[in-house]
């Protein structure tokens, strides 16, 4: 991969942009297959969107028996959103924090961090959990936003079918089969937080089937402290990939697809120091993320109309922070499924997995991992019966998924779920579920220095420097729980009217927090320091309850609304009163907001003619005068688009429009430096042909 460079990214998006306003365009053709979205779906399409991930079969939106939101194509574009993360916040429910200009906290229905543990996030069924922290590095996980078909957004545990770690959520972003993305498109903007960024795809046949090939770049600019001096976290990043799909003998559907990437950030970190007056140094960083995928996945039809399908993917990344740690991970993943259908009431899907997962990791200074190298291996089976009660109107569905993992052993996680269809509009659903988050290899191995209190400090008096270091102590970790009641409504009340409600109760148990040691002298250079060991444990419990709204309006059949809200009470608690497992306690509580609303409004003027806003509120997190405080923002996104021919757009879009600067979130697990997100503007290109 090219390591791209601001300059590099500038020129090529100026070439690009000049390429687009190209005589040829002037000319009135014919409307490319995947033209500029317009607001052209009725609420009827959306209640009969195909959804795959919930119950791992395709079923429409409103016979769905969980908290599920789609994200479609036509959202992400007239959002505005440049990333993933950005698009998620789309959804309700669902907490996006933006810690960074290259970093991110996603998490749903609670729990919000930089690697959010409890939320499960999939890219067409290729996980992207990450083994070495639990959750999702955002700055590493990326495609061609306009490859994208539709994320779909499951609220609440997906355990039964997709296994540990979708505690809280299941997000599976799925991309567009080759076949509806042929020609060509060529997109390139820059504005004075995306500095510059340019893709490409091109599309073609090939034999009985599909292909493309794609790539992106982009140089993102440096947010600021709350004093206005620049963050250090810059982002260059570039990535290529391809996906194909063709039809075989007998039946089969193959796809394979693959990727590779490269990109360097910056972070600043205060990294522990005991010969500093004030305990900490504040420190530049520098992290580079490079690293590829290959998956195929087969499909076919067996006799007596059964479905069968057989996925596997190999990736390999690298991650490194100079001075810190560096991993090298290889994965090997193979999922087997099976759908049939017995008699007229039972439609049964059961399936079988196997995931191997090594790593390579040497460290240093304030962080350490031994040992060095270690593997993780996922064996799972599941099944899930979906039984027909009362044709057209009431069915069971029963779950249940067994893993047994090298990390903790081994995992059952059921789930039974009801759904009503009184008619093809409306529908009510209740679930109850169980759900598991496996401990990380950080949390098992991993030794950090936590931060220092210098001597002859208020808080410590002595002649010597406090040193509290996060330690293992070599005692098993045992899988984080969950017991989750939910109960939901869909109803379309007319043509341009509806509304989807989902209430929950959820019971967590041995949540991960920490328990303060014994502390010893320790006689090393540079001076000798008490050390004050902290270990990771099970001394937390928690409960959640909330509710999510989410309401899709037609006041004018060129002008669409999405009111959105989300409500959640989350209180953690400490079983052993340790003051290192209420500081856990404290964090946990004060991670998430208690009030998300947005407010979206989509209006195609004319053919050519789009304007789109996005008001968005987030509550505060924690209490005024906590270290972790974050006041409540709102803020404001629009975008204009324009296109002159069929096939060449330009848009304006501004961000966060209604302050200069605003916090989103605290650090945390790693020192970064607390950063401030600008208001922020750009102009985009986008042509087809």
């Amino acid at each position: 991969m090219l390591q791209w460079t601001k300059s590099r990214m500038i020129r090529l998006g100026l070439l690009l942009t000049a390429a687009c306003l190209s005589p040829p365009l002037l000319a009135e053709e014919p409307e490319a297959p995947d033209a500029a979205v317009a607001v052209d779906m009725s609420l009827e399409d959306l209640l009969n969107v195909e959804i795959t991930s919930a119950a791992r079969k395709s079923q429409r939106l409103n016979d769905v028996a969980a908290a599920v939101y789609v994200i479609s194509r036509e959202d992400i574009e007239r959002s505005g959103a440049t990333n993933i993360p950005e698009a998620l916040r789309l959804a309700p429910g669902v907490n996006v924090a933006r810690l960074a200009n290259n970093r991110w906290a996603v998490s749903v229905r609670g729990f919000n961090s930089r690697f959010s543990n409890k939320l499960l996030v999939l890219m067409d069924g290729r996980s992207m959990y990450s083994h070495l922290f639990s959750g999702v590095l955002w700055e590493v996980e990326d495609t061609l936003l306009e490859d994208i078909e539709r994320i779909e957004v499951i609220r609440g545990p997906g355990a039964a079918m997709w296994g540990a770690n979708a505690v809280n959520g299941v997000i599976n972003i799925i991309t567009r089969r080759a076949r509806d993305t042929q020609g060509s498109l060529l997109v390139a903007g820059a504005g004075s937080e995306e500095s510059a960024f340019a893709s490409f795809r091109h599309g073609m046949a090939a034999g009985d089937g599909h292909l493309r090939v794609w790539g992106k770049g982009f140089a993102r600019d440096e947010s600021v402290t709350p004093q206005g001096e620049t963050g250090n976290d810059y982002w260059r990043a570039g990535r290529a990939g391809f996906r194909g799909d063709w039809m075989m003998g007998g039946g089969h559907r193959l796809t394979l697809s693959g990727q590779a990437y490269y990109g360097t950030s910056g972070d600043t970190w205060h990294v522990p120091d005991i010969g500093s007056p004030a305990g900490v140094t504040l420190t530049d960083m520098r992290q580079k993320a490079s690293g590829g995928f290959l998956m195929a996945r087969n499909e076919w039809t067996l006799q007596g109309g059964s479905e069968a399908a057989v996925q596997a993917y190999v990736a390999a990344s690298e991650l490194e922070i100079a001075g810190a740690f560096k991993e090298q991970r290889t994965t090997v993943d193979l999922d087997f499924q099976h759908r049939i259908l017995l008699g007229d009431r039972h439609d049964l899907v059961w399936g079988l997995g196997y995931r191997h997962s090594q790593d390579d990791i040497s460290s240093g200074g304030m962080i350490n991992i031994q040992p060095q190298k270690r593997s993780f291996s996922l064996v799972s089976a599941f099944i899930q019966d979906e039984i027909t009660l009362v044709p057209d109107t009431l069915r069971l569905l029963l779950g249940l998924r067994l893993e047994d993992n090298s990390f903790s052993g081994f995992a059952p996680q059921p789930n039974a779920r009801m759904i009503w269809t009184p008619s093809a509009n409306q529908s009510l659903w209740a679930s109850v579920s169980r759900a598991v988050r496996t401990p990380s290899r950080a949390e098992l191995d991993g030794q950090v220095d936590a931060f220092v209190v210098p001597a002859r400090s208020p808080v410590n008096p002595t002649p010597l420097p406090l040193v509290v270091s996060n330690i293992p102590n070599g005692q098993d970790l045992p899988n984080e729980t969950l017991t989750a009641y939910e109960i939901g409504y869909r109803h379309q009340f007319g043509p341009g009217l509806s509304a989807d409600v989902a209430l929950f109760y959820n019971l967590y148990d041995e949540l991960r927090a920490q328990m303060t040691g014994s502390p010893r002298l320790v006689l090393a250079p540079p001076q000798p320091y008490v050390l004050l060991p902290v270990s990771p444990d099970d001394s937390a419990k928690a409960r959640t309850h909330g509710v999510e709204i989410a309401v899709d309006w037609y006041p004018l059949p060129w002008w669409r609304i999405q009111p959105i809200y989300s409500y959640l009470d989350l209180r953690a608690s400490s079983k052993t009163g340790d003051p290192a497992s209420l500081l856990s306690v404290e964090t946990t509580n004060s991670g998430s907001p208690q009030h998300q609303w947005a407010l979206r409004s989509s209006m195609s003027l004319s053919e050519r003619q789009h304007f789109d806003l996005w008001l968005r509120h987030v509550g505060k997190l924690a209490a005024s005068g906590s270290p972790l405080y974050v006041p409540a923002y709102t803020t404001l996104d629009l975008r204009y688009a324009w296109r002159p021919t069929r096939d060449f757009e330009l848009s304006l879009v501004g961000q966060n429009l209604l302050d200069g600067q605003h916090p989103e979130s605290v650090a945390s697990l790693l020192p970064s430096r607390n950063l401030e997100i600008e208001r922020g503007y750009y102009l985009k290109a986008r042509w087809q042909f």
